[in-house]
């Protein structure tokens, strides 16, 4: 079967801030930006939105490996990331799908091409972030959408599942050989809305089947993986923070616990659990999708592939750690202070006895 209408997308997410104030980058003369909002063919509701849109820059051409021509764009989010977009034309065989989902997914020259894009956008994206980071192309994640719009013969989401689902989950997992178990989880998750759709999500790539080319279940998979690195990159620092925050605590514990450097661990596990605390709670709350039932079942469906849930957990509990540690240093912060408090009071104490002392021996 024939791809007549399609479009491969190469997304590459970069965390680059803490925050980016979007209408100030909007202000910059220059810029031929216009903000990403979710559009659909589903009736939803108006506030199924973004909290604050992206801005989406239109950045030029690109040649790519494998003679694919792409679209270079970008999106710039409130919460610190930028994505960089490839889309290219695709019509070839399905099956060779296959070959060019191995090859993206593995391409080191397309990352340096995705990296290259941002070193030459970066320095106007700096001026309005909030704490940028050192080396913004550190951190990052990508993901292959293979977004399909026409065969050569009409297709539905049963006969796709049917007689070419076995091609299907090789071009998901990028392989050519799997076991029966492989193939089942691979299809685990499809869904479609009018039953002449398909979107199936996996690890590395999606498989969407869509005669209507609507952008919203794209742009909810594009979060998805959004937040997979943003969990991935609190919870480093989260293993940095916990890790020195042993060593400083047992190196003061050592100098018999200085109340003013203690004070100072104190105060940055404080800084470090609200600033992540409040990310991920605006990150959360970027997208609400409870109105609009079949995107949310495309979040799950992501959110499910890339164990999202067990990242939040993760980044939660080592939260509740640092907020144990704090607890229980301030708690040590607070007694060390008591017995300061108390050996002044008895030196001074002992100071006046002595003085009255001192007084009577005077007076005789």
């Amino acid at each position: 079967m024939k791809i007549t209408d399609g479009h491969l997308m190469l997304y590459w997410c970069f965390d680059i801030a803490d925050e980016i104030d979007i209408s100030m980058l909007e202000r910059q003369p220059g810029w031929q930006a216009e903000k990403a909002l979710l559009s659909g063919i589903r009736i939803t509701p108006e506030y199924i939105q973004y909290s604050t849109p992206p801005l989406l820059l239109k950045l030029g051409n690109q040649k790519l490996p494998r003679g694919l021509d792409a679209i270079v764009e970008m999106k710039i989010y409130e919460f610190g990331v930028v994505t960089i977009r490839f889309t290219s034309v695709i019509e070839c065989e399905l099956e060779q799908l296959v070959h060019l989902s191995r090859f993206v997914q593995e391409s080191y020259e397309i990352r340096a091409l995705a990296i290259e894009w941002l070193k030459k956008t970066i320095d106007r994206i700096i001026t309005a972030a909030v704490r940028p980071v050192k080396s913004p192309e550190s951190d990052w994640e990508d993901y292959a959408i293979f977004w399909i719009h026409g065969f050569d013969r009409k297709m539905n989401d049963e006969l796709l599942l049917k007689e070419y689902g076995d091609c299907i989950s090789k071009i998901l997992r990028a392989e050519e050989k799997q076991s029966s178990q492989e193939k089942e989880d691979a299809l685990k998750y499809p869904l479609s809305y009018y039953g002449e759709d398909l979107t199936l999500i996996d690890w590395g790539s999606a498989f969407i089947y869509d005669p209507w080319k609507t952008f919203d279940v794209l742009d909810v998979i594009e979060f998805s993986v959004i937040q997979l690195l943003e969990l991935r990159v609190y919870d480093k620092i989260l293993d940095k923070a916990i890790e020195n925050a042993y060593d400083d605590l047992a190196a003061q514990r050592k100098r018999k616990l200085k109340i003013v450097t203690i004070s100072s661990v104190l105060s940055r596990f404080s800084r470090i659990k609200l600033d992540i605390s409040d990310v991920i709670d605006r990150l959360e709350n970027f997208l609400k999708l409870v109105g609009d039932l079949y995107l949310a079942k495309v979040y799950t469906a992501a959110s499910n592939r890339f164990y999202l849930d067990r990242w939040k957990l993760a980044v939660r509990n080592k939260l509740n750690i640092i907020e144990s540690l704090y607890a229980k240093e301030w708690e040590r912060f607070q007694t060390t202070r008591m017995v300061v408090a108390e050996i002044a009071i008895v030196v001074l104490f002992i100071i006046d006895i002595i003085l009255i002392l001192f007084e009577v021996f005077k007076s005789r």
